[in-house]
């Protein structure tokens, strides 16, 4: 085994590891846009949400899922805005989305 397949190893390691807090952040956005659509998103949940995706985007960037990054980053940024009313659902949802399938594209489907 190379150094840089010694070094893949540990990425990969590192990854599955970290998956399941990137899912349950996953989870706790998914609810606030859920809680949008049914014009129940409280301001805690929006505040916590914005929080996750700040974390997501910064874990993405680090394991190399950019667009995954960048949508997390687009996530919070609508999250950490204005009012409710100034968020589109199914913008964040399609946001999400691509997030999801970042995150399931380098993960195996448990």
């Amino acid at each position: 085994m190379t150094s840089a397949d010694k070094i893949q190893k540990q990425i990969d390691d590192l990854w599955q590891k970290h998956l399941p807090l990137t899912r349950s952040r996953i989870e706790t956005i998914q609810l606030a846009v859920d809680a949008l659509r049914n014009s129940r998103l409280t301001q805690d949940l929006r505040a916590e949400a914005a929080r996750e995706a700040h974390k997501l985007a910064g874990a993405l960037g680090t394991f190399g899922l950019h667009r995954g990054s960048d949508a997390a980053t687009e996530i919070e940024k609508f999250l950490s805005g204005g009012s409710s009313d100034s968020v589109p659902a199914e913008k964040l949802s399609a946001y999400l989305d691509t997030v999801k399938t970042q995150v399931n594209s380098k993960s195996p489907i448990r």
